[in-house]
């Protein structure tokens, strides 16, 4: 979606109350499935103020951390940003190892909600230093599965993704999920293979994993350099979802989904409505 151009605020939302009460909006609102109908302050101008209320949020959600989703920032946002990538936690919970099934995966019903065609990259250890530049052949070694999958994005506050970057990270990177499906035979080169998302049958998006950014390991080296930064509390076990292949989609309460890999691999769910507290 294109950025709303909108007057943000001249505070900085990233220190002392405003910050904190923007979390607590966010993580309350979550944990109670209502909607935010407007953003809970004033809106975070910096990727710095981003992450410094979403930092405040995981803390308030209290819940384990269980993998980190990476988004795109558009093109033509990069150069104000300083960066082509955004990320967020994903929360144990929300993920569901379904190579097979066909699992209902909730959204918040008056909020946002989306699915999302991705490889999952599971971290099987980690760098004794990440403060030291990376290339995607080095951050490989640290990656032991690769998987097909569908993220599931959603937020109580309907124009996370309207803002621009910022707004999506300062909410869990507009986060509600992950469909975890089965592992891309070792040795595969998966990067060309054709990747489409359906959306009650109809063909939402068409893509691969080739064309975006640097790949799916790029990804995976944004997280690295991200660790050193911002002192992510990256850990062995985690998934990195690594990337919409095909778009972010929109969906509705009740839709069927479905993510296409190469010649024979799918990953399906339903989409359901968060209920209430």
């Amino acid at each position: 979606m294109p950025m709303r151009d909108v007057k943000t605020g001249s505070g900085n939302p990233s220190e002392g109350a405003a910050s904190d009460a923007i979390a607590q909006a966010f993580v309350a609102a979550r944990q109670a499935g209502d909607a935010l109908p407007d953003y809970p302050g004033e809106l975070p101008e910096t990727l710095d103020q981003a992450y410094a209320i979403q930092k405040r949020a995981i803390a308030l959600f209290g819940g384990r951390i269980v993998g980190w989703k990476v988004g795109r920032i558009p093109d033509a946002l990069v150069g104000r940003f300083g960066t082509d990538r955004l990320a967020g936690p994903i929360f144990a919970g929300s993920v569901v190892d379904s190579p097979d099934g066909v699992p209902e995966m909730p959204i918040f019903a008056d909020g946002f909600g989306a699915a999302e065609a991705e490889f999952l990259l599971r971290i099987g250890s980690l760098p004794a230093r990440f403060d030291r530049a990376w290339t995607n052949a080095e951050v490989m070694e640290f990656v032991d599965a690769i998987h097909v999958g569908i993220e599931i994005a959603s937020s109580p506050f309907a124009g996370i993704n309207d803002y621009g970057p910022a707004i999506t990270v300062s909410d869990f990177g507009n986060n509600n999920g992950l469909v975890v499906g089965a592992a891309v035979p070792p040795n595969v080169d998966f990067l060309g293979w054709p990747v489409a998302l359906t959306i009650d049958g109809e063909v939402a998006g068409t893509g691969t994993a080739g064309e975006m950014l640097d790949g799916p390991f790029g990804a995976v080296r944004f997280l690295f350099e991200l660790a050193a930064s911002r002192h992510l509390p990256l850990a062995p076990g985690q998934w990195i979802s690594t990337g919409a292949v095909t778009g972010v989609h929109q969906v509705r309460v009740g839709a069927g989904v479905e993510a296409r890999f190469g010649q024979d691999m799918r990953v399906r769910c339903t989409i359901g409505g968060i209920r209430r507290g």
